[in-house]
C-alpha cells in the first residue's frame, strides 16, 4: 500500500508541529521512519502471509490502514490549536 502525493502536506505538518530549533532533527526522523517502514513492510507482510495466509494478512493490513483515520483526526486537532 502506498499513498503518493501526500508528502508536501506531511512536510508542512512537521514544520507546524516542531519548534524551529528542532526541525532538522524532526525531518531526519520523519525521513528515516518513512524510508525504513517502506523497506521493512513488504518483507514483513510477505512473511506474515506465508505464516498466516493471505486473507489474514490483508485483514491486518486493512486494520493498520484504518488506524490512520483516528490518527489523522488527532493530528488535525493538534494543528488547529
Amino acid at each position: 500500500m502506498a499513498l503518493n502525493g501526500t508528502s508536501s502536506v506531511l512536510y508542512g505538518t512537521v514544520a507546524e508541529l516542531v519548534v524551529p530549533e528542532r526541525r532538522s532533527r524532526a525531518y531526519g526522523l520523519f525521513y528515516t521512519i518513512g524510508i525504513g517502514s517502506g523497506a521493512i513492510a513488504p518483507p514483513a507482510y510477505g512473511l506474515l502471509s506465508d505464516w498466516a495466509g493471505v486473507p489474514t494478512t490483508l485483514a491486518l493490513l486493512a486494520a493498520v490502514v484504518f488506524v490512520t483515520i483516528p490518527l489523522a483526526i488527532l493530528l488535525r486537532r493538534s494543528v488547529e490549536r
